[in-house]
């Protein structure tokens, strides 16, 4: 918590003596309340506090005081409300507005109060105000940037509008000589350092919108969020560009003080009003980071194996992006322009329900001499087979998978506009905009005799309200449901997708399969059962870990021949 020096400038003696939120009155009256509160009441209590706290006509020093002493605790109440929101807890999944609504509050709220007090300073001639102009910005700066994480995990567009007051306000601190100023030590938690100067705040809201571009989903943005909070205080922005290459060509990033944009790379920039940023220091961070995370050594409390290879696999993704010189990306094909409708699944569960539902309409067609009872949909070291086994077990009972939407799944249409063998681009409408962030898995078809291909999505762009586009990376055609068993979690089942090795694209020439996250752990066992064998499989490192689901390869250690018992034949 931060305590200011207030022996610059004591509180008026009116103030004093009106002002029912004293400095221990406010620690006994509006801290306490917010323990162990549902983070929705917590934030309104919060917020009723900030409204009393600047309720009178004039600002006084124990008002910044005050709304200082609110800090640490709205800040656990809005990590909770973000947590919340991105995965869910116990009782309710996750996306659910109104923990992203009530954070937007408590942020908005914070940042109007320290506005006011931030035109006060300007205008006051108080000791006091010049001294302490720094905490001001520092806080006006981090709920900013706060409101920037609400909008990114929600993909909203920039307002140009904010980031020229960010650069006006940054001005204003650099001319008083107070950028640099520290608000002293302040931590996230008892272990992580937070931004204390102006300018650490500044950088960190700079390097946070440069992946603000569609590409990494609201889990992505609070893991790197998170990392720019204690990376920023190893950077620096020189009025003079420092970061060139030994031909002269320009590197780093540039920001335009006049503009209304965050960084930008400095080779294709013409800034009036420039700073320069050399990332340089970034790539030791992120090495560090990396490093780790993969040592076996490393305790990393309660980060489940998903967890570390998400974060592995994020790290590996921002460190082209903030390269000194830029990494130009090569398309692995060519996109040709199309105007195809295609069906299209969204998410594991989903995909899962509608490959069921689809072997149960096949089986019902099928001639019970061709499909005996109990046949399997494939087996994983050979071709593909009848599938119609599928229906027999989404008779016998539901998938673990199988929620929400998993009664009567809709299939959508949406268009392609252009394709390659390796992905497309797609338009559509959809409810719910958290079913296709990236990283999320679809499934789409030209019609319904056409073979589903599974796909990441690597690109989300709003174009209006519910209408959107995506940038899809197609992972594997023909995709078969099997049923698996944990042997290290008490032998129990559960249902996933296989995607059997092809020679066209997607080209894959291993066989993989798509987990649901929790099931996954590194060197793991699982059996995959058959109606005439099992198979013992080990699973190999990730090849992608997303929200949902994890993508990996495995290895066949041992078959069973013997057939198994009528009850535990494989149905998925």
């Amino acid at each position: 918590m931060l305590h200011l020096r207030t022996a610059d400038a004591a509180p008026p003696a009116s103030i004093q003596a009106s002002d029912p939120l004293r400095p221990q009155t406010a620690a006994d009256g509006l801290l306490d309340p917010l323990q162990g509160q549902d983070p929705i009441a917590a934030q309104e209590t919060a917020c009723n506090a900030i409204s009393r706290i600047l309720e009178s006509d004039k600002v006084a020093p124990i008002h910044l005081e005050l709304l200082l002493n609110l800090e640490f605790p709205a800040h656990q109440i809005s990590n909770r409300l973000l947590n919340r929101y991105v995965a869910g807890d116990a009782q309710l999944g996750s996306f659910d507005l109104k923990y992203w609504i009530s954070a937007l509050r408590l942020s908005k709220k914070f940042f109007h109060a320290y506005e006011r007090l931030l035109r006060h300073a300007e205008e006051s001639t108080d000791h006091y105000w010049a001294t302490h102009a720094h905490f001001v910005l520092v806080k006006l700066f981090h709920h900013r940037q706060t409101e920037f994480l609400l909008r990114f995990i929600r993909f909203k567009k920039r307002i140009p509008g904010q980031w020229k007051e960010i650069h006006e306000a940054y001005k204003f601190a650099f001319m008083r000589g107070i950028a640099m100023h520290s608000t002293g030590a302040s931590k996230v938690d008892d272990t992580l350092e937070m931004a204390t100067t102006l300018e650490q705040q500044y950088i960190r809201i700079l390097l946070f919108e440069v992946i603000n571009n569609g590409r990494f989903s609201p889990r992505d943005a609070l893991w790197a969020d998170g990392w720019f909070t204690r990376w920023s205080k190893f950077l620096r922005l020189d009025r003079h560009e420092t970061a060139t290459g030994t031909s002269g060509a320009r590197k780093g990033f540039v920001v335009d003080l006049d503009g209304t944009d965050g960084l930008r790379r400095a080779a294709s920039a013409t800034p009036r009003s420039p700073l320069y940023l050399d990332p340089s220091p970034l790539g030791a961070l992120l090495d560090k980071e990396l490093e780790s995370l993969r040592s076996r050594d490393t305790p990393c409390g309660a980060m489940t194996p998903a967890a570390r290879a998400g974060k592995i696999a994020l790290l590996n993704k921002l460190k082209p992006i903030y390269a000194p010189a830029q990494v130009l990306v090569t398309r692995r094909g060519e996109r040709e322009p199309v105007a195809l409708a295609v069906q299209l699944i969204t998410g594991l569960p989903d995909i899962i329900q509608i490959l069921r539902e689809e072997a149960r309409t096949h089986a019902r067609a099928a001639s019970a001499a061709e499909l005996p009872e109990g046949a399997i949909t494939f087996s994983p070291l050979g071709a593909v087979t009848d599938s119609s086994a599928l229906a027999a077990g989404a008779d016998a009972g539901a998938s673990p998978l199988a929620g929400g939407r998993a009664a009567g799944v809709a299939q959508e249409s949406w268009q392609v506009r252009d394709r390659s063998d390796s992905g497309s681009r797609l338009r559509g409408q959809i409810d719910d905009l958290n079913r296709v962030i990236p990283g999320s898995l679809i499934a789409i078809r030209e019609g319904e005799d056409a073979p589903w291909t599974v796909s990441v999505v690597r690109r989300f762009r709003r174009l209006m309200v519910n209408f959107v586009e995506l940038g899809v990376e197609h992972i594997g055609r023909r995709p078969s449901v099997v049923k698996l068993v944990a042997e290290s979690a008490g032998s129990s089942s559960f249902v996933a997708l296989y995607l059997p090795p092809s020679e066209r694209q997607p080209v894959m020439a291993i066989k993989t399969l798509l987990l649901p996250v929790g099931r996954f752990s590194a060197e793991g066992k699982l059996t995959l059962l058959s109606s005439k064998s099992s198979y013992t499989l080990r699973l190999n490192e990730p090849i992608q870990q997303q929200f949902e689901y994890l993508w990996t390869s495995f290895t066949v250690i041992e078959r069973a021949r013997t057939p198994l018992p009528a009850h535990s034949i494989a149905v998925a």
